[in-house]
């Protein structure tokens, strides 16, 4: 497990914290309550432990117990974390007002995402209505080799920390890793010199997007951001030429900011 791999050159990582939030971690904007099997299929631990963290997590307020369906969903405390997270990283006072600003370039959509195991989650979005490119909304897991946002955390990463995940993903879909690992080291050398990350319909034929993350602390806190479009609207011309300058002019514009927070 990631936990046990990750602990191993780690004397002060605590495992066990880490396997408890796997199983907070587990629940999917989709997902009312999931059940035992559901969270061990999902974090890969024994359903015995799964049901021993999510009892303590039920008594500590994060998740609730349905019992007449024997299943859990995640409580209203968890609404807590998420409220003082946003305040944390400025999501509301600094971030978002970024992203609507880059959301009115056009017909694009303007994702924030976090990394997630082997995948990145979106935790914000802004589009104009007649921007919807695909079905996706906050909460959505996208895979990484073949997406512009999952590229650029990849080439974002420490050495080590790269290798790891390279190695994490390529283990998940072996396949998948073969057909894209030439882009991947293409769009990390396309990071270090321009500051973006691209796939022009590597992922989906109809679908363009530039990504670049933002570096605000020393260690943890990775977020990227995304524009994307449809390929007919959003050319790889349009993208490199004219839409990436404004989005690394204003992810650095957020970096400024947030360093300041922590001042």
């Amino acid at each position: 497990m990631e936990e046990d791999r990750i602990a191993a050159g780690d004397r002060q990582f605590v495992a066990s914290l880490a396997r408890g939030l796997s199983v907070l971690t587990a629940f999917q904007a989709a997902d009312r309550a999931l059940g035992n099997r559901d969270l061990a299929e999902r974090t890969g631990l024994p359903r015995p432990t799964v049901a021993r963290f999510a009892h303590t997590l039920c008594r500590l307020g994060y998740l609730t117990f349905h019992a007449r369906r024997g299943r859990y969903g995640l409580a209203p405390r968890t609404l807590e974390l998420s409220q003082a997270a946003e305040a944390a990283i400025g999501l509301r006072e600094v971030i978002r007002p970024a992203m609507v600003s880059l959301a009115e370039i056009g017909e694009v959509s303007v994702a924030l995402g976090v990394p997630s195991g082997a995948q990145v989650r979106y935790i914000a979005l802004e589009r104009r209505p007649e921007a919807i490119v695909l079905n996706l909304d906050v909460g959505a897991l996208l895979p990484v080799p073949q997406t512009a946002i999952g590229r650029a955390w990849l080439a974002a990463l420490p050495e080590a920390e790269r290798a790891a995940a390279t190695e994490r993903i390529a283990a998940d879909d072996p396949a998948l890793w073969r057909a894209q690992s030439a882009r991947v080291a293409e769009e990390g050398a396309r990071m270090r010199a321009q500051g973006f990350a691209a796939s022009f319909g590597d992922w989906r034929p109809e679908l363009n997007a530039i990504a670049c993350p933002i570096r605000f602390a020393d260690t943890g806190g990775a977020m990227m951001m995304s524009v994307a479009g449809l390929s007919s609207v959003f050319t790889p011309e349009l993208a490199e030429n004219e839409v990436s300058p404004a989005l690394i002019g204003a992810v650095r514009g957020i970096e400024s900011r947030l360093r300041r927070y922590y001042e």
